[in-house]
């Protein structure tokens, strides 16, 4: 057996696996993400409106914001969000990566710290810890303009990824560890079903499937809900000491969180920016170099380049029409729910779908030929 210092240090830098290739397509990723569909606040007429808030109505939660008076003016949320755009600006193009994904990150916090100040707290600082922990990884070493300054290092670190996968098993655990407490393995009860009923009936959100779901009179099927929700909440955390394991729970996530908007129509965008970290880029990235040298016949050096380019252009038009579609109140007019929120869900629902049948199938020959 290796000695516990061993076996902690293979778990913080072997965990998972990186490569510059794969790290520079997830920066490019990332960075469009959150600039089409995850920037705090929804624009200058929101900021306007927090900052013109008497200061009665500030109440920061427990952090820095508790060192502020009142709502800063609104130049100050502008300067914010302008110093955001150039920074993800950075971090898009490989500028000063590091420096720009930490900006990143900070920035994010600093607005949602004031945003939530007004009472309401939605769990976003996901989108925050992605950049400031990946700006660790070297996540600039490819397709960058970083990577073609002389002296630059394209060493990446993967130990990020552990961090990260630490956090996002925390936050979860910490979802479900007060859900014991708060009864929901009591059989006498069904909270899944109670949430819904409030969410559907006090809120409105009766989008989807919530209608056929609230008229679903079913103990046994609400109370499995109760108990696979607390136990899947509570072992996340303890999966992220596996690899492996903790890649399983993150394709459950996917399943869960698919099923939340469906049922109640909370779609728990950003945990998907987290969970797409853990994804194989580097076979993206290989599979879309193929895909490329077979589509033009071209087969040097600049082909790797370029077909991140191309790939990259056309992530960048999706996401372009996505968010216009979506802000035009497309489908789902009279829901909280927006339709990138259920588009992006819904492909990683069944992209996860894909990868459970693929190692499925996978399995099969193997298990016949050994019967046979």
């Amino acid at each position: 057996m290796k000695p516990a210092e061993n076996r902690f240090t293979h778990w913080i830098f072997e965990t998972f696996s990186v490569s510059a290739e794969g790290l520079g397509i997830l920066r490019i990723f990332t960075s469009l993400v959150i600039l089409f569909f995850l920037i705090p606040g929804q624009g200058s007429t929101h900021f306007m409106f927090l900052s013109e808030m008497p200061g009665d109505y500030f109440a920061p939660p427990p952090g820095p914001m508790l060192l502020l008076d009142g709502f800063p003016s609104y130049a100050v949320f502008q300067i914010l969000h302008t110093l955001l755009l150039f920074s993800l600006a950075g971090m898009l193009l490989g500028y000063y990566t590091k420096t720009a994904s930490i900006i990143t990150g900070l920035t994010i916090l600093i607005l949602q710290g004031l945003i939530f100040s007004i009472g309401k707290v939605n769990h976003e600082i996901l989108v925050a810890l992605v950049p400031a922990v990946m700006a660790f990884s070297n996540w600039g070493a490819a397709f960058s303009i970083d990577s073609t300054r002389k002296g630059f290092s394209c060493k990446v670190n993967s130990w990020p990824l552990t961090l990260l996968a630490l956090f996002i098993g925390f936050m979860i655990f910490t979802a479900g560890f007060p859900k014991i407490l708060g009864g929901w393995l009591d059989p006498a009860t069904q909270a899944t079903q109670g949430h819904l009923f409030n969410q559907f009936f006090v809120r409105e959100r009766d989008a989807l499937l919530a209608a056929w779901f609230v008229n679903l009179d079913n103990v046994v099927f609400w109370e499995l809900l109760d108990w696979a929700t607390v136990l899947f909440e509570v072992g996340f955390l303890g999966a992220v000491v596996s690899g492996k394991w903790f890649k399983r729970f993150v394709c459950l996530a996917v399943l869960f969180h698919f099923s939340t908007m469906m049922m109640l129509n909370i779609a728990f965008l950003p945990n998907f920016l987290a969970y797409a970290v853990f994804l194989n880029w580097t076979e993206i990235y290989n599979l879309n170099l193929l895909a490329y040298r077979r589509l033009t016949g071209k087969k040097g050096e600049k082909s790797k380049k370029r077909s991140v380019g191309l790939l990259s252009g056309v992530v960048l038009i999706l996401f372009l029409s996505l968010s216009y579609f979506s802000s035009k109140d497309v489908l789902l007019r009279g829901s909280d729910l927006m339709l990138h929120e259920v588009v992006v869900v819904s492909i990683a629902f069944i992209m996860v779908i894909f990868f459970a049948v693929r190692a499925l199938y996978a399995v099969i020959p193997i298990s016949s030929s050994h019967n046979a």
